[in-house]
Order: structure tokens, then C-alpha cells, then sequence
């Protein structure tokens, strides 16, 4: 059942392409219209090439982005000597930041960036259980996390695909005065209960 699925999501990207509606992308073109700009995929899956062209994306895989963008704009302003895309990842960092939601950031983006990104952690913040997720599953543990944050990986290195999350949780609240009389309290009784069947 799992390989069937699989198999119609490969099937599905390769007839509907790896863009969607709200998908962002740096373009870069040099010649008679010179841009450097972050540009939106919108609806029809298209972009607009501010002073070329539209492009159409439907179909078009990541791994193709950039051809298909040189070929239309060279079709139109034939003396432009370069073209290059790359796609944003669209990611979410929830919990414990300054400025939890969704980010588009460059695939070579460090987890640690994408932590700055959102804010940084906030004071409640507890970095040492920091996952990265997709959907229900849970893709880097708290060790893996640290691990790629130490070697500087980065978003592309770690296979983050758009819709992943990076969760921060907030840490447990404090064991007060009251939390330990209570414990006190309970634990008493059966300390005292110990000690008298020890004695006899």
C-alpha cells in the first residue's frame, strides 16, 4: 500500500511539477533587462519576469527551473547572457520563538539561521529539545538537531522539503516551593510506613 502511494505522488510531481500558488524564488537575469529580485508563483502557476515575460511553471521540476527560465527569456531578449533560479523552501518554526509561523528561505540556509529567521529563541525556549518534523513524523531528534547545528548543515543538506517544521519547545515549568511540599506531603506517609516495617 505504501509503494502504491508512493508511486501516484512521483507520478503526480512529474505531471503537475514540484510548483505551487505562493512559492517563492530568487531570479537572476543579466543582459538587455538586467533583475536580481525574489519573485511569487502565482495563479496558473506562473511567474512574471518584471520587463521579459510570463513564465509558466506548471509541469516543471525543481531540477528544471532554471533551463526552463533561460529558454523562455533568451526566446524573447536574445542578447541576455545569463539566467539562474533557485526556489525558496517554505518552512515553519513553531513554538518558543520571537516570531513563530511560516519562512521562505534559500535551501542553503543553516538551522540555526532559520532559527534567527523567526526571531530566536524566546526566554522560554528550551533549546536542548529542539525537532524537526513533517507532518506526524518526527524526521531529526533533539541530538540530531544539536548535531546539525553544531556542523553548520544546512536546509538543503538536511533533505527539508516545503511544509517541514522546526517545533521549539518551551521548557517545563519550574519546580516551586509549593510542587515540593506537595511532593513532601505525599511521599511522607509511605517513607514513614518504610521505616516502621524495616524496624520490626
Amino acid at each position: 500500500m505504501r509503494a502504491r502511494t508512493e508511486a501516484a505522488a512521483v507520478r503526480r510531481r512529474l505531471t503537475e511539477g514540484d510548483f505551487h500558488v505562493g512559492d517563492r524564488l530568487i531570479v537572476n537575469v543579466e543582459g538587455p533587462v538586467v533583475l536580481d529580485d525574489t519573485v511569487t508563483v502565482l495563479e496558473g502557476v506562473r511567474i512574471t519576469i518584471r520587463g521579459i515575460r510570463d513564465v509558466a511553471l506548471s509541469g516543471v521540476l525543481r531540477s528544471e527551473l532554471t533551463a526552463k527560465l533561460r529558454s523562455d527569456i533568451i526566446e524573447i531578449s536574445r542578447n541576455t547572457t545569463r539566467v539562474s533560479a533557485r526556489p525558496l523552501l517554505r518552512l515553519a518554526v513553531f513554538g518558543s520563538v520571537t516570531n513563530p509561523g511560516y519562512l521562505s528561505l534559500p535551501p542553503e540556509t543553516t538551522v540555526d539561521q532559520l532559527i534567527n529567521a523567526a526571531g530566536g529563541p524566546s526566554g522560554t525556549a528550551d533549546m536542548g529539545r529542539v525537532t524537526l518534523e513533517r507532518a506526524d513524523t518526527v524526521l531529526l531528534r533533539a541530538n540530531d538537531v544539536r548535531t546539525a547545528i553544531a556542523k553548520g548543515m544546512t536546509l538543503d543538506a538536511l533533505g527539508l522539503l516545503d511544509g517541514d517544521a522546526l517545533v521549539v519547545p518551551a521548557e517545563g515549568p519550574p519546580f516551586d516551593r509549593t510542587a515540593k511540599i506537595q511532593l513532601f506531603s505525599m511521599l511522607f506517609p509511605l517513607l514513614t510506613i518504610f521505616v516502621f516495617q524495616r524496624g520490626r
